[in-house]
């Protein structure tokens, strides 16, 4: 039995090293060593390896990831991703950056999780700069640690190719590898040392253009499942099963199948077919045509996405593309690419937003006096203490542009006010901030490295799509996660306001060593992310405690209007029930109309449209108020409780009818 007491610390060096396993084994069972210490160290199992690159990844999206990150560490300028859209047959991946040379492309497929990057052995072999272990050859903060990015692709296929080259040579690597698929049943292979993650054939082959350079992948062979996700199979055999229940009558199946085809696609094929075909079963609509240029297509997806205002108070990704389209989307936020317009920190001065500088704990921040065509970043350097410098954004170094199907991934997030309603604030708030804590005093086992980020919190009336609201974190310009609409779990009641807002946090320094292997979540534990999340919360605190001054502002600004106007006790019950739900939150507008134009207008207003069909059909109170009123009255109770999130404008209307019919037949 072990004793409970616990041993004092090791502080000497009298003890035996062994590192062979054998060795290990033999010492441990000799009587003869009671009492005495020995050292060895950690060695990771091949079989630990072998789950890495068989699952970490959860999304196709991750693998495309890696390889960005890859071409970005390789300096390369330009990225082709050929993904076969719709059908998904075979993806290949093209960069121009330095390419392997026959020594790295050793290491990489003998030495996986051992990455060369930010190590001495780097810049031996050329793949880091030759004075900063923590820079690509070509100056770029370096983004892959850990070494296994490239074999990401075991998500996608079992086998891939890998084309490479290194300007100044006269030949190229070829290597095709055939990775195992992972099975812990299976027999013979218990030990590690044994364990195969898969074979590798590699041929050398003569090249005449000595000054090429770069790397392709090239995947032939994707998995099934991984093509039926590409192309939204289980969505549109769903879709094709809910309109096979409609010709037939069969209502009651309709009805449960809640399924609908996107509204912009790839395309649809069916199930492939004899020698590998499969037939176009559904035309693509995308959201750009043949002749946009490849730079402004993703403006043009961002544009599809924001139209679904007409259809949807929230627009979402999901109901709105298919998942090829979505992956494009999710490529965009996390890979180094520009924004879609411009960067936050060039933003510039006007009636459309106000901009404050984060305090350093609490307060309402302070506010940024932007001169209208400045940039945000050049009123901070001017008027901040300090005069701060806010690096992000800068062109990255010798550029970087990634093609996907022939559209330029651009970062999907605008800057635009959207008002939430009538009489809420009629233009957008911006907080921005650096975060440099001193760390001096902290053990260096405790502080986890030097952090150094900035960010900013944006805040608008209605964030399109609505999986832009949240949190995104990158570090050195990428990210492996989405946003997060937690904000690393904020405990706060005001949920109107915190899914009004949308923030980055930039980290340049820090923070990389608390991310999880597969890059797409955080160790909470680690004191970088405790940092960060003290840092992200008093700014969130900040931001609703200045909304919270400038809507009191709005409020006696109109107080003039609303006292010359009786509200009937219908109304006044309905704003009643509004505060006792949403706070000092104002109540929404409610406006009546059949003209489609004037209803977008009002909806781009912040204001809630009906027809007036609902007003028609609601029989007058007891006290005499208008069909208006407890329309309103009612509207504005079930918008308290968020009835309406979510569902269409037609829904929002037979819902509130389905309501007054039954006050209209007790009424009778």
């Amino acid at each position: 039995m072990a004793s409970d007491e616990h041993p004092e610390s090791i502080q000497s060096d009298d003890f035996t090293s062994l590192e062979a396993k054998e060795e290990l084994s033999a010492w441990l069972a000799n009587p003869d060593n009671d009492g005495q210490v020995v050292k060895t160290s950690l060695r990771p199992s091949d079989r630990v390896i072998a789950r890495v690159t068989d699952g970490i990844y959860r999304q196709p999206a991750s693998a495309l990831r890696e390889l960005i990150s890859n071409a970005w560490d390789a300096d390369a300028k330009n990225v082709t991703i050929l993904t076969d859209a719709p059908r998904f047959s075979r993806i290949y991946v093209r960069d121009d950056g330095l390419g392997m040379s026959h020594q790295t492309l050793t290491r990489l497929l003998k030495s996986i999780g051992g990455s060369a990057k930010r190590r001495e052995i780097g810049q031996e072999l050329g793949v880091t700069h030759a004075d900063d272990v923590e820079l690509t050859p070509g100056g770029r903060k370096i983004i892959g640690k850990i070494g296994i990015g490239l074999f990401s692709v075991s998500q996608l296929a079992k086998k891939f190719e890998i084309i490479t080259k290194v300007s100044g040579a006269d030949y190229r690597l070829v290597a095709e590898i055939r990775l195992n698929q992972f099975d812990d049943d299976a027999e013979g292979e218990g030990d590690d040392e044994h364990f195969l993650a898969g074979e590798v054939f590699i041929r050398r082959e003569h090249s005449d253009d000595i000054a090429a350079h770069g790397t392709d992948i090239i995947l032939d062979d994707i998995k099934p499942r991984v093509r039926d996700i590409l192309r939204s199979a289980d969505r549109w055999d769903a879709v094709k099963e809910r309109d096979e229940a409609l010709r037939a009558g069969d209502i009651e199946s309709y009805a449960s199948l809640t399924v609908e085809r996107p509204r912009f696609h790839s395309g649809y094929t069916g199930p492939v077919q004899g020698a590998g075909i499969s037939v176009l079963v559904e035309e693509p609509r995308l959201p750009w045509t043949a002749k946009v240029p490849a730079d402004q297509r993703m403006a043009k997806l961002i544009e599809a996405v924001e139209g679904e205002f007409s259809r949807l108070a929230r627009p979402d990704l999901a109901n709105t593309l298919d998942t090829y389209l979505e992956m494009i989307w999710s490529l965009g936020l996390s890979a180094p690419v520009p924004y879609v317009d411009c960067h936050p920190f060039d933003l510039i001065g006007g009636p459309d937003i106000q901009f404050f500088w984060l305090a350093g704990s609490r307060g309402k921040g302070s506010e940024l006096n932007v001169a209208n065509g400045e940039k945000v970043r050049d009123a901070v350097r001017r008027q901040v203490k300090g005069a701060p410098e806010l690096v992000e954004g800068r062109d990255p170094v010798g550029g970087f542009d990634v093609n996907i199907d022939g559209l330029s991934l651009r970062r999907p997030i605008r800057f635009n006010h959207h008002q939430s309603e009538a009489r809420g604030l009629d233009h957008s708030v911006m907080f921005l901030g650096r975060f440099e804590p001193d760390l001096t005093q902290v053990t260096s086992r405790q502080r986890g490295g030097e952090l150094n980020l900035e960010g900013y919190l944006f805040w608008t009336g209605r964030v399109i799509p609505k999986e832009n609201n949240g949190v995104l974190v990158r570090i050195r310009g990428a990210s492996g996660a989405l946003f997060d609409p937690t904000f690393f779990k904020y405990q706060v009641s005001e949920q109107t306001r915190l899914r009004q807002i949308t923030s980055e946090i930039f980290v340049q320094r820090g923070l990389d060593p608390a991310l999880n292997i597969d890059r797409e979540s955080f160790n909470f534990a680690h004191p970088h992310v405790q940092m960060l999340t003290l840092w992200l919360h008093s700014g969130l605190k900040q931001l609703t405690n200045r909304l919270k001054d400038l809507a009191q502002r709005n409020r006696q600004s109109r107080r003039a209007e609303e006292s010359v106007q009786a509200a009937s006790a219908v109304a006044a019950k309905g704003r009643e029930v509004w505060r006792a739900k949403r706070g000092d939150a104002p109540a929404p507008s409610v406006q009546f109309t059949t003209d489609q134009d004037e209803a977008q207008k009002y909806r781009e207003q912040g204001s809630i449209v009906f027809s007036p069909s609902v007003v028609r059909s609601t029989p007058a109170t007891k006290g005499g108020s208008s069909g208006n009123a407890l329309a309103e009255a009612l509207i504005t109770v079930l918008t308290a409780y968020g009835v309406f999130e979510d569902r269409t404008y037609e829904e929002q209307q037979a819902l509130v009818e389905a309501i007054l019919s039954i006050f209209a037949a007790e009424a009778r």
